[in-house]
């Protein structure tokens, strides 16, 4: 179902294979898309990954309606959700919306530094996750995240 949002994404393009996938029509044509994922070490937490609304759809609201109603779903059932962007638009919307609380923004100085001391007890395969996170980390950009509430 990701294939006709992909092209529209602004990051690579590609989906977490774990991510559960939602999509939003109006009138029977597709519109949006995101994707929902476990946040990385938070037991009860959901991430949002990759929301992308159509071009023919942009600016209307549409992005917010949407992942206020998928995040509702998780928050019914007892979990909770974050979503971290760069996008100004949906930065503002969500500034706007009460469902949405600003947690941090700013950029991210050593992100995953240290992460070496968690998961699987092999100092050699933690190191190696912990250089493919830092690798995916968004370090240079500033980024806003976000905790939904319902």
């Amino acid at each position: 179902m990701w294939e006709p949002f992909k092209k529209y994404h602004y990051l690579d393009h590609s989906l977490h294979p774990a991510a559960e996938q939602w999509i939003g029509m109006i009138n029977g044509e597709l519109a949006c898309h995101t994707g929902i994922i476990q946040f990385p070490m938070r037991k009860g937490w959901k991430r949002v990954h990759r929301l992308v609304v159509l071009p023919d759809f942009q600016g209307i609201g549409i992005g917010t309606r949407f992942i206020n109603e998928v995040s509702k779903q998780y928050v019914d059932r007892g979990l909770n959700v974050n979503l971290t962007t760069t996008t100004p638009s949906l930065v503002g919307a969500l500034k706007r919306d009460k469902k949405w609380i600003l947690k941090r923004f700013g950029r991210m100085k050593n992100q995953f530094k240290g992460w070496a001391k968690y998961g699987t007890g092999d100092k050699k395969k933690n190191k190696k996750l912990s250089e493919g996170f830092s690798k995916s980390a968004s370090k240079n950009r500033i980024t806003y995240s976000f905790n939904f509430k319902n």
